[in-house]
């Protein structure tokens, strides 16, 4: 098996921690190491290193080996233009084909959380078994224990093989509002969409030829280019890859999809109040990364590494600090950090953004 991990995104709801000289995939928010080093050292129990793809953005070459530093250059592709997950996964299946082979690809984000290793890893094993014996694509589908808004869902349908977990995608849908979330976790037919993956690349291959035909030619041509270490040919013929995620281009289109249900723990730690569920708390609900002393408050999420956060009299505020940069919003507006970054752009602030 080879895995893939997507490691070329920019954070910008992590502000001010996450800019652009250093994305959320490079922070520590645990103090386990970077989440790319976390995420790299998850995969290495189940692959051996020397099939671990990193996809990257030529930006971030530099962090990528500094955090790996055992990492085979050979293996990061980083895209010349910025184009989303669908090219960047069709070209990692491409260079697994390239080098002789159709196992199975594991697809996962650097800066997701996952528990539960052996669990993570049975559910994989469950997913290869699948990917192995039938030309499927799946994805992992966390159950939901709360109506999220925040997070896209897939439809379970009919069971995918008798006795066995794994179920046929009936639809996916897009992050619903909240009457619509509290119907989906009535029905028990519904999953998170983690953005984790597994295929064999021929599988995902036809997909993308199928659905995505325009990518075909300059994806057949960066095939060939990389085999030839011609770069300057990839970066020209990358620059006609179709732009789209590969939800939207290829599994909302597809009809031989298939969900295997998580049961490891799984976070996409999307914002600032995501480290609430991530990170203990206090005995009066604060979260804190860095010293923190309170006095009647509670509820609060403090983001300062090396630093003493002090609070009188404040409930459900986050506060993260950032070398030059103060962020300070109520919980549950942190997703609207992104804004905030646009107003500043627009205003003509210079710092790292």
């Amino acid at each position: 098996m080879y895995a893939a991990i997507l490691a070329g995104g920019t954070g910008r709801r992590f502000w001010p921690a996450s800019r652009a000289a250093r994305p959320k995939q490079f922070l520590d928010l645990t103090g386990a190491g970077s989440m790319l080093a976390v995420t790299w050292r998850r995969l290495g129990r189940l692959v051996p290193e020397d099939r671990i793809l990193v996809l990257t953005v030529r930006e971030q070459i530099d962090l990528i080996r500094r955090e790996l530093p055992d990492i085979d250059p050979r293996n990061i592709f980083a895209e010349p233009a910025g184009r989303s997950t669908a090219p960047s996964l069709a070209v990692a299946c491409a260079m697994v084909r390239e080098r002789g082979g159709d196992e199975p690809i594991l697809c996962c984000p650097a800066d997701h959380l996952i528990e539960g290793g052996e669990l993570f890893a049975s559910d994989v094993e469950t997913a290869t078994a699948a990917a192995a014996s039938s030309d499927v694509l799946v994805t992992f589908g966390v159950p939901p224990s709360y109506p999220a808004t925040g997070y896209g869902y897939i439809e379970a349908g009919e069971p995918f093989a008798r006795g066995g977990p794994a179920r046929r995608v009936a639809r996916f849908h897009e992050k619903p509002d909240r009457e619509r979330a509290e119907r989906y976790l009535e029905t028990g037919r519904f999953f998170w969409n983690s953005g984790i993956f597994l295929w064999r690349p021929s599988v995902f291959l036809s997909a993308w030829d199928r659905h995505l035909p325009e990518g075909t030619g300059p994806l057949q041509r960066i095939a060939g280019a990389l085999s030839a270490g011609d770069l300057a040919r990839v970066e020209s013929e990358y620059a006609a890859m179709p732009s789209v995620s590969v939800d939207y281009g290829i599994l909302e289109k597809a009809d031989n999809v298939v969900v295997v249900p998580a049961r490891f723990g799984w976070s996409d730690v999307g914002s600032w109040d995501a480290l609430a569920g991530v990170l203990g708390a206090d005995e009066n609900g604060n979260v804190s990364t860095g010293r923190s002393e309170t006095i009647d408050a509670r509820g609060n999420i403090f983001y300062n590494p090396g630093g003493l956060t002090a609070a009188v009299g404040i409930d459900d505020v986050i506060v993260a600090v950032d070398g030059d940069c103060i962020l300070v919003c109520r919980r549950g507006e942190s997703e609207r950090v992104r804004e905030l970054l646009d107003r500043l752009q627009e205003n003509g602030a210079t710092e790292d953004l």
